[in-house]
């Protein structure tokens, strides 16, 4: 073999080596980050309180609705249509006050 072959054998070599070790070392990162977050290891405040996410009331609405919603799926005695003169499906209509903090928008 000629010296750039052997040169191009270490260099790919190398590279291969390098690239497979910094996938190793990101994946010993997120596995170390994912224990730790499920953990909450050393160096969490656990004294801190949790904020309430301003969305958090809309999404237990939505549960809420979507479990409703199941158990109405097999039932065929409900009405499920509406006339065209019919509004009273707009008082079901979720509000802002009704899901939000405080009832109060941003």
């Amino acid at each position: 073999m000629s010296l750039t072959n052997k040169i191009a054998d270490v260099l790919h070599k190398s590279v291969v080596t390098t690239f497979f070790g910094l996938f190793c070392y990101q994946g010993y990162q997120l596995g170390s980050k994912m224990i730790e977050g499920r953990t909450a290891g050393p160096g969490t405040n656990t004294n801190q309180q949790q904020q309430q996410h301003p969305q958090e009331g809309f999404i237990q609405m939505l549960r809420e609705k979507y479990q409703e919603e199941y158990t109405k799926y097999f039932d065929t005695g409900h009405r499920d249509w509406y006339d065209k003169d019919d509004n009273s499906y707009l008082e079901k209509v979720p509000k802002p006050q009704d899901y939000q903090p405080g009832g109060k928008r941003n």
